[in-house]
């Protein structure tokens, strides 16, 4: 799965985002939580249009709720993905984890040797 760059952290998408880590909320208790102040001539437009089309994204809407997707609410509280690979097979009694891999292509006489 492709995760979505987030928004430029001076911008009000990136202050909306923020307003959704404390929790879920419709589309004026977010404005409030952000600081918006959708009174304020054509604001009220210009963040509808951010929902619309800006942060869609990165959050998911139940009813009248928008709630911050898990993989963008650990984007902005800066928290890694665990890496994603091949588990070694159930013989393997170590601790999983990545490691570097040395790839070394053989010669054509090498292969014609072997053959």
């Amino acid at each position: 799965m492709k995760r979505l760059p987030l928004p430029k952290p001076d911008s009000r998408s990136y202050a909306l985002l923020q307003a959704l880590i404390a929790g879920p909320g419709t589309f004026y208790q977010i404005a409030e939580r952000a600081g918006f102040d959708i009174e304020e001539a054509g604001i009220e437009h210009r963040l509808r249009m951010i929902f619309a089309r800006g942060i869609q994204g990165h959050v998911r809407v139940s009813g009248i709720l928008y709630e911050l997707k898990d993989a963008s609410r650990d984007a902005m509280l800066g928290i890694k993905p665990p890496p994603q690979g091949q588990v070694a097979a159930p013989h393997f009694r170590g601790v999983a984890g990545a490691m570097p891999v040395l790839v070394v292509r053989r010669s054509k006489t090498a292969m014609r040797g072997a053959a």
